[in-house]
């Protein structure tokens, strides 16, 4: 939601207004992740009559959510000083009842907490009501569409609580463009008389009897004779570029200039192979995360889509073009649903054969592991153990190992605690030992005669050095060889 910004620019700019007056227009027909809305940009239609009738129009088709902010807050600050204002929106709206938002072109399927990327349409009702009495908001969107998005959204445009002299006009996008030019900017004209003329159009907020925003008197910005009546209708057809745009263009304006090159644009779009195959992808309406899909499928066949973010650039336009060309398909670097199901299951199959592979090594891995066990640790000596532990520290029978391998040094343990004790060494002998190992270098902790973990390690240490078996025990070979250092120096 477009709030913090365009509280900001209500309470923390004071920029002039460009005109006493101001209008926003903003259309959106393409979606990324809906269907198309008919006649979606059909509100910009009267950006010249607004003009013409002394506003300051800002108009958007098919904006991304940071075109739209811009706007807004362009609006927002405009709006301070403005006497009229008008805002025409038409495209998709969604609301949970009794908050609604207008979707940019770009926004995300919609959440009960991700709606940051939608217009608030109370924060635009705000920015209105510092024209009140003479400030109107049209909303163009299908009233039938009112299908529930998860639990607590819809599509539509919920109940409103309209600001003080606002008014707020309704109807279908192919309705709501004519109140501005036949209404709104004829001076004269009653706004509120034609919407109750008027089968399609609803009226909420400020409804007065009689509602007129442009005076009987009013002077209009005359239009330059010398600009061609058809030249509005064409400029919106090559913006459109599509052959059905061509197409009621010709229909439209039968004696227009331009029509012979409407006609070769038609011509071309119908002939051309790269268009009808872009033409043939959109009417696929794929989501974002379709798109996605597709992206990682040929990532993962190493045609590189320079990213997987559901946006068909370049990137993942060359990617499909050279899956194309490798799969004998025109490359046209557009989609049709046979393409995909082709990159969908080659992609599985792919995977499929790399778990395979994956599947193959692991199992190699085990029967090398099982044959090493076999060679070492199943003979059942310390040896061996430390053999395969060291090789196979995560082995299949590591954990075996190491209980045999403790427990093997446990019964190692008794019998060298059992010779030791055998020796009978007296506390005077124990001392005379611990000071030896002392001078030695070995730390066997405090002389003191007893025999604790330090002194156990470093008896371990001296037998180790020694070639000696290393137990942390004396036994007759230890005891006679620190002998022989302690009396043979």
């Amino acid at each position: 939601m477009r709030k913090l910004p365009l509280i900001a620019a209500l309470t923390g700019l004071a920029l002039p207004a460009f005109a006493d007056d101001a209008a926003l227009l903003m259309g959106v027909s393409r979606y990324d992740e809906f269907r198309r809305v008919s006649n979606g940009v059909e509100v910009l239609n009267s950006a010249d009559d607004l003009r013409a009738a002394g506003y300051a129009v800002s108009t958007l088709s098919n904006g991304s959510a940071n075109d739209m902010d811009r706007l807004l807050n362009r609006f927002a600050a405009e709006a301070t000083d403005a006497e009229r204002l008008i805002v025409g929106l038409a495209g998709r709206f969604v609301t949970d009842g009794t908050r609604s938002w207008f979707l940019a072109a770009d926004s995300d399927r919609p959440s009960p907490f991700g709606l940051d990327e939608a217009v608030s349409i109370e924060m635009v009702m705000h920015v209105l009501a510092q024209a009140p009495g003479q400030a109107i908001l049209i909303l163009g969107y299908d009233q039938d569409a009112d299908n529930e998005i998860g639990s607590y959204l819809r599509q539509g445009v919920g109940r409103l609580d309209v600001p003080q002299g606002v008014t707020v006009l309704f109807g279908p996008p192919n309705v709501t463009d004519g109140v501005v030019m036949q209404a709104v900017t004829e001076p004269g004209a009653d706004v509120m008389a034609f919407v109750r003329d008027s089968r399609r159009l609803n009226a909420t907020g400020y409804t007065p009897q009689s509602l007129i925003m442009q005076s009987a008197d009013a002077e209009r910005e005359p239009s330059l004779p010398t600009i061609e009546p058809s030249l509005r209708a064409w400029t919106l057809a090559q913006d459109r570029d599509t052959a059905q745009a061509y197409r009621d263009f010709i229909f439209d304006n039968p004696d227009s200039p331009y029509v012979t090159e409407a006609r070769r644009k038609l011509d071309q779009i119908e002939r051309d192979p790269v268009r009808l195959a872009e033409i043939e992808e959109e009417r696929l309406n794929l989501t974002r995360n379709q798109r996605r899909a597709i992206q990682r499928n040929l990532t993962l066949m190493e045609f590189n889509t320079r990213g997987v973010d559901g946006i068909f650039g370049p990137g993942s336009r060359g990617a499909i073009r050279n899956w194309q060309q490798d799969n004998g398909f025109a490359q046209t670097s557009f989609l049709t649903t046979e393409q995909i199901n082709r990159i969908d299951a080659q992609a599985r199959r792919l995977a499929a054969e790399a778990e395979a592979e994956e599947e193959r090594a692991r199992e190699e891995a085990r029967a090398l592991d099982r044959d090493y066990w076999e060679e070492t640790g199943a003979r059942g000596t310390v040896a061996g153990y430390r053999a395969y532990l060291e090789r196979y520290p995560e082995g299949i029978f590591a954990d075996q190992a190491r209980e045999r391998l403790a427990a093997t040094q446990e019964e190692n343990n008794d019998e060298a605690r059992a010779r030791e004790q055998a020796l009978n060494i007296n506390p005077v002998l124990r001392r005379l030992i611990e000071n030896r190992l002392e001078q030695l270098g070995y730390n066997p902790g405090r002389v003191d005669g007893r025999f604790d973990n330090n002194t156990r390690r470093a008896i371990a240490r001296y037998q180790r050095d020694g070639s000696l078996t290393a137990t942390g025990y004396l036994d007759q070979a230890t005891l006679a060889r620190l002998l022989a250092d302690t009396f043979g120096r």
